[in-house]
């Protein structure tokens, strides 16, 4: 019975190790596979990469795919130059616009009008007793003037009661001294 088990068990065991053997035997094979698909795939690749080269080649030398190529040029061409014209037109047409008669009265009357409402919004405010945006805008001005100059004033009373405070502490110094 021992060696029956004995046995069984060394069955069991080389079976184990065979399948760990074909195993590690599949890995092995499976990475050569890999391998030799990998330079088949560069192969494939290159091969089709010099036939796309070479029908683009014989592509070039033929007739008609020269004529489509040199039509496509002046075609392009064509449109550079009627997009080219087309600025200029535009440009041309916009000076005379702006420089059109109609066109400057607008523009004075625009410019008299904006003048006209400026007046009569600051006159309404003076009325109101309102201040405009640029009074508030120099008040501010002022204001931040005199905060910093007030800053100023407090650090010098500061620097005063600091310099107080030392004459006071040599005067008690020199006394302890002649005492």
């Amino acid at each position: 019975m021992a060696k029956a088990r004995a046995k069984s068990t060394n069955l069991f065991e080389e079976g184990v190790e065979r399948t760990r053997e074909v195993i590690h035997q599949i890995g092995e094979d499976l990475e050569e596979i890999q391998k030799r698909a990998e330079k088949r795939r560069k192969e494939l690749e290159k091969t089709a990469e010099r036939r796309i080269q070479k029908l683009r080649t014989e592509l070039r030398k033929n007739r008609w795919v020269k004529q489509a190529e040199k039509r496509g040029k002046e075609l392009e061409k064509a449109a550079d130059q009627r997009r080219k014209d087309f600025e200029k037109r535009a440009t041309r047409l916009r000076k005379e616009i702006e420089s059109s008669a109609p066109v400057q009265r607008v523009q004075e009357l625009r410019a008299d009008a904006e003048k006209a409402f400026v007046e009569q919004v600051e006159a309404l405010l003076e009325n109101l007793r309102i201040a405009s945006q640029g009074e508030v805008q120099k008040l501010e001005r002022k204001v931040n003037g005199l905060q910093r100059k007030t800053v100023g004033q407090a650090e010098l009373e500061k620097l005063e009661r600091k310099i107080n405070t030392l004459q006071r502490r040599i005067r008690e110094l020199e006394n302890s001294q002649a005492a």
